[in-house]
C-alpha cells in the first residue's frame, strides 16, 4: 500500500492564522487553485488513486473532490468520490476556535468555557480510522501496491502520524534515504503539513520475522518516502490586490470562461 498523507487547501483562517478546528473555514482563491496543481500533478505522476479518505469538513472535502475529479475513470466505471469521515477532523479547539493562533486562554477562565481536545481523544480518533478503514484494505491485499489517499488536517495528521511511529516495528520503520540526508531525525519529531503538503509512505509485507518487541504490525515494513512534498507549487504565484487571499466565491466565473 502507498499511503499519500495530504492536508486540505489554504483557508481564510490560515491566511489569518486564526484556530479554526472545526470550524468549517472557507477556502481562499489561492486555496482553490492549490488544489488545481495538486490534482493535475497526480495525473502527470500516473498516480492512480483506489480510494480517497477525507475529513468531512469542507476545507478537506473539497480538496480531496478536486482531487477525485481530476482521477480519470475507465468507461462505465463510477467516478471516484472520497469517503467522509468524522474521525479525521481536526482538533476541536473549543473556545479558542476563531482566535489568533498565539492566543492564551483567559484567566480565570469563565464558567461555560469549553476546554479544547485532548490529545486521548485525538488518537481514539486516528486508532478508529485506522482500524476501519486502513487496515481492511491492507489485510485484504497485503501484498498490492494501490495508492490510497487521505485527506486531513494538520494536527490530526501528526497524531496520526504518531500512532504509526508506535504501531511499526522500529527495525522496520525506515525513511528513504534522500530524506536521511536533509533531516535524520525524521522518525523522532512530528513532520508538519503545508497547505496541500503531502507527505508518501509505503507500506509492504515484512519478509524478515524478528523476535523484538510486540507493535500491533509485527510484519509489516513502514519506509517513508517523502514529507510535505510541494512540487506541484513550485509555478503558482498568490494573485494580487487582495483576490488570492479573500474567500472562494463558487459562484464567480473564471476570466477565461469569457473568451471561449
Amino acid at each position: 500500500m502507498q499511503l499519500y498523507l495530504i492536508r486540505h487547501a489554504e483557508t481564510v483562517d490560515n491566511v489569518g492564522k486564526l484556530l479554526a478546528g472545526t470550524t468549517d473555514s472557507a477556502l481562499t482563491n489561492h486555496g482553490m487553485a492549490q488544489i488545481s496543481c495538486l490534482a493535475q500533478h497526480f495525473v502527470s505522476n500516473s498516480t492512480k488513486f483506489m480510494t480517497v479518505f477525507s475529513s468531512d469538513l469542507s476545507r478537506a472535502r473539497i480538496t480531496a473532490e478536486g482531487i477525485c475529479r481530476g482521477q480519470v475513470s475507465p468507461s462505465g466505471e463510477t467516478p471516484l468520490q472520497p469517503i467522509l469521515t468524522r474521525n479525521l477532523r481536526e482538533k476541536d479547539y473549543g473556545s479558542m476556535e476563531g482566535r489568533f493562533w498565539k492566543t492564551s486562554p483567559p484567566s480565570p477562565m469563565p464558567r461555560d468555557w469549553v476546554i479544547p481536545e485532548s490529545r486521548a481523544s485525538m488518537r481514539k480518533r486516528v486508532e478508529t480510522f485506522f482500524d476501519e478503514h486502513l487496515l481492511p484494505l491492507l489485510m485484504r491485499d497485503p501484498h498490492g501496491r494501490q495508492n490510497i489517499a487521505v485527506v486531513a488536517h494538520g494536527v490530526i495528521l501528526q497524531e496520526l502520524w504518531t500512532y504509526f511511529i508506535e504501531i511499526f516495528n522500529p527495525a522496520d520503520t525506515n525513511v528513504a534515504p534522500r530524506i536521511c540526508d536533509t533531516d535524520m531525525s525524521t522518525l523522532h519529531r512530528k513532520p508538519v503539513w503545508s497547505n496541500t503538503g503531502y507527505m508518501t509512505v509505503l507500506i509492504t509485507p515484512n519478509p524478515i520475522e524478528r523476535n523484538m518487541l510486540p507493535t500491533i504490525m509485527p510484519d509489516f515494513a513502514f519506509l517513508v518516502l517523502n514529507i510535505d512534498d510541494k512540487r506541484h507549487l513550485a509555478n503558482l504565484h498568490r494573485t494580487r490586490g487582495g483576490v488570492g487571499t479573500a474567500a472562494h466565491d463558487t459562484k464567480q466565473r473564471k476570466i477565461d470562461q469569457f473568451f471561449r
